[in-house]
């Protein structure tokens, strides 16, 4: 995935990035009801050349981490959903158990979001994605 930042700091062979963070929301975040309550976010990434504060980058962020989000993003929810809908229909003897593991399982989703966004939040300060600095711009 790559994205555009402005250097706003160097130190050594590190530099400090901000990075305008690209969310579903695009530009209404007042809108939003998701965890970025920045419209940028600072990363910190190698650099090997001729950079300068104020120079805009291309940044790029590796395939397979983004993939690893994009799963946990997408597959928590849904597995979550798909136990509370099994264990509902194993265990109920009611004969309106469709029903019940029907509102349990969209009462599931609001739960995996509450789970989502504390992931969210660990990761952003964990800074756990790796970024490298592309080509100037």
């Amino acid at each position: 995935m790559n994205q555009v930042g402005k250097i706003e700091q160097i130190n050594g062979a590190k530099a400090i990035v901000s990075v305008k963070r690209v969310s579903a929301c695009g530009d209404s975040c007042n809108n939003c009801g998701g965890s970025c309550t920045q419209n940028s976010i600072r990363i910190e990434t190698d650099v090997t050349g001729d950079y300068k504060v104020g120079d805009y980058v291309e940044i790029t962020t590796g395939s397979e981490t983004m993939l690893k989000h994009v799963l946990v993003l997408f597959g928590v929810p849904l597995l979550i959903m798909l136990i509370v809908i099994v264990t509902i229909q194993l265990v109920s003897d009611s004969p309106r158990k469709d029903i019940i593991s029907g509102i349990s399982s969209v009462l599931s989703l609001a739960v995996s979001s509450f789970i989502l966004k504390a992931y969210d939040k660990k990761e952003m300060k964990k800074n756990a994605l790796k970024f490298t600095t592309g080509k100037k711009l």
